[in-house]
């Protein structure tokens, strides 16, 4: 967990998240994960790794695998050419009270237009 009592994350950033949900064959041996085709808006605040995965602050609750796209600034400007981001860890953000003020990702991108 991360504890964090002095930052208050601004969101800056908005993005569509594809999630989606698992489905096992009749017999039980094959799982995989069928997509959402209509995505869900989220704000988010934005920062990056020096090894070019992007750190994500929100409150909204994202699944480990899911998808990125679109996301723009508070402009409206696209911050990166069909860039598709998967989410690769995540982690709860709790202040000092133990509480949990939002949550922590981090994207690793997986296609896009340079």
């Amino acid at each position: 967990m991360l504890f964090d009592t002095l930052r208050r994350a601004k969101y800056n950033y908005t993005a569509d998240y594809y999630g989606y949900r698992r489905v096992t064959s009749a017999d039980g041996t094959v799982t995989e994960n069928i997509y959402e085709t209509i995505p869900s808006p989220i704000i988010l605040a934005l920062s990056t790794t020096f090894i070019g995965d992007i750190v994500i602050l929100t409150n909204s609750k994202l699944q480990k695998a899911g998808y990125l796209a679109n996301i723009r600034d508070r402009n409206g400007n696209e911050i990166y050419d069909e860039g598709q981001w998967e989410i690769k860890s995540t982690q709860p953000v709790v202040n000092a009270l133990g509480f949990v003020e939002g949550y922590k990702y981090k994207a690793k991108i997986i296609s896009g237009d340079v």
